[in-house]
């Protein structure tokens, strides 16, 4: 009756040993591994900072939660979300009908719990990020030329973007445009336009140009991009949604840098943040930052929601 107890204990053994033989060979090396994901950091480096790590995800979720935030607020005028997502069958990004739970028959969805073949969906994947560079450089050199043959001295663009994985298993687009001034919404007509005659070229699928006749509070299109990363749950906690915890993306959220050149908020100064609230409760004896680093941090911290801290 004892051997299970005996072989959980010798598990339990063969498992700190490995780990303890693990750190011998990796510390001279100048390396560690993060005990929640695993990955090697340098020796130098105090916790893990990817997005998918399980001891890190919520941390990230709050701050890209907060850029998006801040520097939507620092914009401050109207703005539009518009969505470029995947294309479908047609073109290769079949159902995988393996994984329906609906009726035979009835029309395949992702809400429904439907799922692109995973073949098809990684190679879509993989070239979606090539594919949208080339098709954004090309509908802002239209919309550039537009607004130029209009006698504007200055040029709408884009103010931010994110990407979201749908339900299907195939990433898509969240591209928001400002809409204050006169300008900006003629950049941003003519921007949607390209969108449209270009996309299928460039292996997209569906623009929705609705949301350009009704602008909309830039911090009404904070709040839209913020529920595709995690929602706040009763007691507090983050609920994160599967496009933080996805793979594929190594930028989720681009924000533009005239934006963040005024806000300060920045994923880098977020984290500085951390460091002076550490500094400041005493936790740390000192923060490490330069003196415009120290400033930036202080600024944001003094920002920050009391209910919930940096």
């Amino acid at each position: 009756m004892s051997r299970p107890t005996e072989l959980t204990a010798e598990a339990v053994a063969s498992g700190v040993v490995a780990a303890h033989l693990d750190r011998l060979w990796l510390e001279p090396r100048g390396y560690k591994r993060c005990p929640h994901c695993r990955q090697l950091l340098p020796l130098t480096v105090s916790r893990c900072r990817r997005r998918r790590c399980p001891g890190y995800s919520a941390t990230w979720a709050r701050d890209t939660m907060r850029k998006i935030r801040v520097n939507l607020q620092t914009y401050g005028g109207l703005s539009c979300v518009i969505a470029a997502t995947a294309p479908g069958e047609e073109t290769g990004l079949v159902w995988d009908r393996s994984k329906c739970r609906h009726p035979t028959g009835e029309r395949c969805s992702g809400p429904k719990g439907c799922r692109v073949e995973e073949r098809a969906a990684a190679v879509w994947n993989q070239a979606s990020r090539r594919w949208w560079r080339e098709l954004n450089r090309i509908c802002k050199q239209r919309a550039d030329r537009a607004t130029r043959r209009l006698g504007a001295t200055r040029k709408g663009g884009i103010v931010m973007y994110e990407w979201e994985l749908q339900k299907r298993g195939v990433w898509h687009l969240h591209v928001v445009l400002g809409m204050e001034t006169a300008i900006e919404r003629a950049w941003a007509y003519e921007y949607v336009q390209a969108l449209c005659e270009v996309a299928p070229t460039k292996g997209f699928g569906f623009i929705d140009r609705k949301p350009l006749h009704t602008p909309q509070p830039a911090e009404q299109s904070a709040r839209y991009l913020s529920k595709y990363l995690a929602k706040w749950r009763a007691d507090g906690s983050l609920e994160l949604t599967e496009t933080v915890k996805s793979a594929g993306r190594t930028l989720l959220n681009y924000v533009n840098r005239s934006l963040t050149a005024k806000s300060g908020c920045t994923m880098r100064s977020l984290r500085s943040v951390r460091l002076v609230w550490a500094w400041r409760e005493g936790r740390i004896p000192d923060h490490g930052l330069d003196v415009i680093d120290f400033l930036v941090a202080l600024c944001l911290l003094e920002q920050s929601e009391p209910a919930r801290g940096p």
